[in-house]
């Protein structure tokens, strides 16, 4: 193809680009005349494409000129502007995961709140310094509204604050994480309209409308839920999933499955103008909120709240100080009820708990804020005998029918006495009659013919002195009655000599005195374990999770050990207890003639304290652990009474709560 360019069009081309008054009109106007005068030429067409390359130059280096001039000119005024109205990215908070009971009751729910925060960011200057006099005006407004609300949530904690702004700077100076803080939680709607009101007076504080924890249950369920509070520098540090501006689980359940009922907060985007206020009424969805999971438990509330009512009144009418109910599913290790009394609100720890309140908690002679469920370590006493029983019998040491004497009178080599409880002697006894009875010299007599090392591999079976790894916070070991522990103890212990005493030592331990201790929840585990034939289950509250889309994720914790012992001496052990409440000689009859339903069981009245005149222990604690139905167990259900007297005072609260689950379809 022919590129060439007729002379006469190439002339006028050149007088076109030498004109002083050039603009891309102008250019355009001159090249038609250059197409005109070019008509008569013979030229090849490809010379058009020539034509819109140079057009699209000139008309390139046009724009690019406007561009410069709108940076450059226009420069400052955009700056200004975009100083004057910026994007504030908040968090659009998740709804905190439910918690419902077995059958689906609402315990834990969240109700509609506002919360107050303040914006560091907003008191920064160029250097990054808070400027004090802005935030001093800013916090002296703030606090001629909202009053003592600030305070709220300082209860219990070390420091105490002075003002607004000194609570800021405290906690601003030691974690810089903390640029939205939390100044006020449940704010009425009266003071969050004149909050607002004020806006102009106060940059960088906001209300948040969201939720509070809400427990609706009451005092039965507050060991078990426990409580929500406000983040810390120490949660942020030590929690990846949370932010300056959330609530976390302190204490309970909302602790234990924190992150998975807190879920995962959603983004919204807010053009804001150089007060903090927003200038448009909604924000952008940058992320929607995923709420947390609901929580399943395997709890029966119903059952709870009973069990709470007859433990306060159990407490009340025997002069205790407090008291635990254990009923745990010999199967599967699933918990229908763990309670401790006394208990608090914890709802009073919702947004931080006043000093009032908190004070009064703290003076309660009963310590509420102790789960004795699984806290407290309390001597068993006779409760312990059914563990060495069955022990004795897989080691060989006794059978069935082995045969002890009780007498009024017994001796050790060493002259010390040892004797039945209240001075009491049986005659010649089985191993049954021994567990109908609760024979202590029995059992001193199976020790004293064995060895205690011998003995304690198998109560280390039966979890003693170990966690049972119930999902709650706070659990306890216990003790495990050993030689080697009592030498430890001794040390920062002036009444133990460091030395065990193969007959004194032995046979306190076997009978559930000396060192050992134990919690409700333990002696509850190595009770399943013996009904149900050797499993030992790890105890749990949780059932399962739900998430939003419906998706269930159940709960099923790894035993803590199988055939624990043979079949054979387990079956032993649970006929022995099953004579203590229906046999000849029973002395468990508090538990017998239940109408259609057998109850296999083993009291204990657990002396402690100093002795009277008399050589006699002032002061006891009440204990029951029990299984039912004998024939195929199902539940156990263990009962602590601290310093509750005899332990037919907890056997009479065991049958008020078995009596009520057979009358109410709970077996």
């Amino acid at each position: 193809m022919d590129l060439k360019i007729s002379k006469n069009v190439q002339k006028e081309y050149k007088k076109a680009s030498i004109k002083t008054d050039f603009s891309p009109k102008s250019f355009v106007s001159e090249m038609k005349n250059a197409f005109s005068k070019g008509k008569e030429d013979k030229f090849n067409p490809a010379f058009d494409y020539i034509l819109l390359f140079v057009a699209f130059v000139v008309m390139f280096g046009f724009l690019f000129f406007q561009l410069s001039s709108l940076q450059v000119e226009q420069g400052k005024e955009m700056l200004a502007k975009s100083k004057n109205n910026q994007i504030r990215i908040r968090k659009d908070t998740a709804f905190r995961g439910v918690i419902a009971d077995r059958n689906g009751k609402l315990l834990a729910q969240n109700a509609s709140s506002m919360n107050l925060y303040l914006s560091v960011e907003k008191y920064l200057d160029e250097k990054g310094y808070v400027d004090s006099e802005a935030l001093e005006e800013a916090t002296n407004t703030l606090g001629g509204i909202i009053g003592d609300l600030w305070k709220d949530n300082l209860a219990g904690q070390d420091e105490q604050y002075s003002s607004i702004s000194e609570k800021i700077y405290s906690i601003y100076d030691k974690d810089p994480y903390f640029t939205e803080i939390l100044v006020a939680s449940n704010i009425d709607n009266e003071t969050a309209i004149r909050i607002k009101a004020s806006g102009n007076n106060l940059p960088g504080v906001y209300v948040d409308s969201g939720s509070k924890r809400e427990y609706v249950k009451g005092n039965a369920f507050s060991h078990i839920l426990g409580y929500t509070g406000n983040v810390t520098a120490d949660d942020l540090k030590n929690l990846e999933y949370v932010d300056s501006t959330d609530v976390v689980g302190r204490t309970g359940l909302e602790k234990q499955y924190d992150e998975k009922l807190i879920g995962e907060d959603g983004q919204i985007a807010w053009e804001v103008d150089s007060m903090g206020r927003t200038v448009e009424d909604e924000g952008y969805v940058l992320k929607e909120p995923v709420a947390g999971e609901n929580l399943y438990l395997t709890i029966d509330a119903d059952l709870q709240e009973k069990a709470y009512e007859v433990l306060e009144i159990g407490v009340d009418k025997y002069g205790a100080v407090g008291g635990s109910v254990v009923i745990e599913d010999v199967n599967t290790g699933g918990l229908l009820t763990l309670t401790s009394f006394p208990s608090y609100d914890n709802n009073l720890f919702v947004g931080g708990i006043s000093q009032s309140d908190y004070d009064s908690i703290l003076q309660n002679s009963g310590n509420p804020l102790l789960d004795r469920s699984i806290g407290a370590q309390m001597p068993p006493g006779s409760t312990f005998k059914p563990l060495v029983a069955g022990a004795g019998l897989d080691a060989g040491v006794i059978t069935k029918n082995t045969v002890y004497v009780s007498r009024r009178g017994y001796t050790f080599t060493g002259g010390s006495p040892f004797q039945e409880y209240q001075n009491s002697a049986y005659g010649a006894l089985n191993l049954i009659d021994a567990i109908s009875v609760s024979s202590n010299i029995y059992f001193c007599e199976l020790i004293r013919n064995w060895d205690m090392n011998e003995l304690v591999p198998y109560l280390e079976k039966f979890g003693i002195g170990e966690l049972t790894g119930v999902d709650i916070p706070a659990e306890t070991p216990g003790r495990l009655p050993s030689p080697e522990n009592k030498i430890a103890l001794s040390k920062y212990s002036p009444w133990l000599d460091p030395v065990w005493y193969p007959e004194g030592d032995s046979c306190n331990s076997v009978i559930g005195q000396g060192i050992t201790l134990v919690t409700p929840i333990q002696m509850a585990n190595w009770t399943s374990a013996i009904a149900n034939g050797g499993k030992l289950n790890t105890p749990h509250i949780a059932g399962y999770f739900a998430n939003e889309k419906g998706e269930k994720s159940v709960f099923e914790p790894t035993p803590l050990g199988e055939n624990i012992l043979s079949s054979e001496s387990l079956k032993i052990v649970r006929d022995g207890m099953w004579s203590a409440v229906n046999g000849p000689r029973g002395t468990i009859r508090g538990l017998a003639g239940i109408p259609d339903l057998s109850v296999g069981a083993k009291t204990g009245t657990a002396e402690f304290g100093a002795l009277n005149k008399k050589g006699e222990y002032e002061h006891t604690h009440a204990w029951v652990t029990a299984f039912f139905p004998t024939e195929s167990p199902k539940y156990v259900i263990t009962i602590f009474l601290e310093d509750g007297g005899q332990s037919y005072n907890a056997v009479n609260s065991a049958r008020e709560i078995i009596v009520w689950m057979k009358e109410n379809g709970k077996l």
